[in-house]
């Protein structure tokens, strides 16, 4: 504990009376274990007043506050960024010998290197910065590689709609373009649905190599297991859970079966319960997807991720934090997203009165910065029992405001898209 530390860069502040020396230095009260009430004072004295106050006003405020012979002081603040990193690292550190102890050796390093590097980053040294020059070479190699690929000929992972897929060149999650792909809507519009199915039908037509995570925080895992039987099987989502498919069907459904459980791949779905009945945190979500192996993920819904910092703030500040949050947590990973999120009361509203009306970015709700977050984004509205429209708001480098509709027979599993300039689109 480098208490005595702490006093000499507070007698040294207030004997050169230059709060520059801590700006500088990057020093805040995180710094500071025994002497922070001390340092928080002469910094509020100083916002206040606009200089610091003296030796004897804070010796008079504070007991443990004393004078002390000063050092070096670049050694003093060299001390106290180690006994800061010190403390913060050495959490990491012990997280990952309980994993090792419990001779999960793989997971202990994959857990290591995972908050190591987050650590970095949070301390400034995750890296360079981009040379334009020097990576001149590798963004034409990079270009090399898709050259010569159809217009229609996307470079991301299908949504599932050839429409979409053609507006928003897939999911991607190439260097230089992992997808934020916001999906919203107003309440009871699909958004579960949609956003299930454009996972799982990347999933059933993607390499062999491709792993999603599904992060439901609002519906069971079974229920979003049981929509992806629904299309992929092609069975009535309501008999799944009544009981009452014909004996044709359910022999259909027990060959399904029978042929999934053969696929060497496959998809994970965390839900409340896998959690301890808890909405999981941004954290606990990185760790799985670094610790699983999981190449891309969806979480359902953004609101309804726990934030564990005190203070989190209004709706609209937890929307903030969470999105941006999410933003970087793609970038740290390269795994690209399907970000689930929920538009204003005014949108349900506004389609309530007239159902032609659109939803778009202005309608996101608490908090316009999601879509400022996103790459990508559609909004969703259930225009009758079974039809769907879909409007492209958010498309970055590329045009947005395109629309169409989704027919999504919950009977049969067939899911179509109806569109003029392409026809009648079966899944």
């Amino acid at each position: 504990m480098a208490a005595i530390e702490e006093l000499q860069l507070l007698n040294h502040l207030l004997n050169i009376k230059e709060w520059g020396v801590v700006e500088d230095a990057g020093i805040t009260e995180d710094y500071f274990q025994v002497h922070k009430n001390a340092f928080e004072f002469v910094k509020g004295f100083k916002k206040i007043n606009g200089h610091l106050p003296t030796i004897e006003t804070v010796m008079n405020k504070y007991d443990t506050f004393e004078l002390v012979e000063l050092e070096n002081i670049e050694h003093v603040i060299k001390s106290m960024k180690e006994d800061y990193l010190y403390r913060e690292f050495k959490p990491i550190l012990v997280s990952a010998s309980a994993t090792f102890a419990k001779k999960e050796t793989t997971a202990a390093i994959q857990q290591l290197q995972a908050e190591a590097q987050r650590f970095l980053k949070s301390i400034g040294l995750s890296g360079q910065g981009y040379s334009y020059i020097g990576n001149a070479q590798a963004r034409f190699d990079a270009y090399d590689k898709i050259h010569g690929r159809a217009k229609d000929e996307i470079i991301g992972m299908t949504t599932g709609f050839k429409p979409l897929d053609l507006a928003t060149n897939g999911l991607e999650y190439q260097d230089g373009a992992v997808d934020f792909f916001l999906v919203f809507a107003p309440t009871n519009m699909g958004k579960t649905l949609i956003s299930s199915f454009m996972m799982s039908a990347a999933w059933n037509s993607s390499l062999d190599n491709d792993y999603p995570a599904y992060f439901a925080l609002e519906q069971r895992a079974s229920e979003i297991a049981h929509n992806w039987d629904n299309t992929l099987a092609k069975v009535s989502r309501l008999a799944l859970t009544r009981g009452t498919l014909s004996n044709e069907k359910r022999d259909a459904y027990a060959e399904f079966i029978d042929r999934l459980k053969q696929k060497k791949k496959d998809m994970v779905i965390y839900d409340l319960k896998s959690n301890g009945g808890k909405p999981y945190t941004l954290d606990e979500i990185h760790r799985i997807l670094e610790l699983e192996g999981h190449n891309r993920w969806t979480l359902d819904q953004l609101s309804k991720v726990r934030i564990t910092s005190r203070g989190s703030g209004d709706l609209r500040q937890r929307l903030f934090d969470v999105s941006a949050g999410v933003r970087d947590l793609i970038l740290d990973t390269g795994k690209p997203a399907m970000i689930v999120a929920q538009a204003n009361r005014e949108a349900l509203k506004k389609i309530k009165k007239d159902i032609t009306e659109n939803v778009d970015a202005t309608d996101i709700g608490e908090a316009f910065s999601i879509v400022q977050d996103a790459s990508k984004g559609i909004s969703i509205v259930k225009v009758s029992e079974n039809t769907f429209k879909i409007l492209v708001i958010k498309n970055r480098e590329n045009a947005s405001g395109q629309s169409f509709l989704i027919r999504y027979d919950f009977d049969t599993g067939i899911v179509s898209v109806l569109d003029d300039s392409i026809g009648e689109q079966y899944f």
